[in-house]
């Protein structure tokens, strides 16, 4: 089972069909839910959503997506883990990386250029084009991580951990404007 936590994005739905076409049952729980109920729900693959806050405002950021990331990271959850751009941000932040305002926000499509074709990018062309939705980036990697793919202006659209089966995309894999979208979330679905 596929657990879709969902941080407030327009397009969690999207996630949540992407994997039942690809014949994975999938549940969304909302960001307010528990971390204990997390765990007894026994996902077997966890994917955190994008939404509208940022990492750095406490008064905005999820801490449930914050503490998944990091039971997924010390292995209280030993499951893969996929980032979606507010997800991606979290990874980054619960990690270690700094994420902050980039020089200008991202909105539409944007060029992605693939710099390691590693697990979820493999099978890609080294350009493609990308929905993108944000003005907060992961400026820095967290330690032990490597960036896979950068645009024109961010240079850290998806990162994977160097051992661990944790990702991130900076960019919405599950909306049809992003071309091999399905392709990066079967790759993860794979895993």
């Amino acid at each position: 089972m596929i657990l879709i936590v969902d941080n407030g994005s327009q397009y969690t739905h999207l996630i949540k069909r992407n994997c039942r076409d690809m014949g994975f049952e999938s549940e969304i729980v909302n960001s307010k839910v528990s971390l204990e109920e997390i765990i007894s729900k026994k996902p077997d693959k966890i994917i955190i959503s994008g939404g509208p806050s940022s990492v750095y405002a406490p008064e905005e950021k999820s801490k449930v997506s914050e503490a998944v990331v990091k039971a997924v990271f010390d292995k209280r959850i030993d499951v893969p883990l996929l980032g979606v751009c507010f997800g991606h941000q979290m990874v980054g932040h619960a990690l270690g990386g700094i994420v902050e305002k980039g020089k200008s926000g991202e909105y539409g499509i944007a060029k992605i250029t693939v710099d390691d074709n590693d697990l979820i990018l493999n099978g890609l062309p080294n350009e493609f084009s990308a929905w993108v939705s944000h003005f907060d980036e992961v400026k820095s990697l967290p330690p032990d991580f490597i960036a896979l793919a950068h645009s024109e202006t961010c240079k850290i659209e998806a990162m994977r951990h160097r051992s661990r089966n944790i990702f991130s995309v900076q960019f919405h894999p599950e909306v049809w404007h992003t071309e091999h979208g399905e392709k990066i979330i079967n790759n993860f679905l794979k895993i």
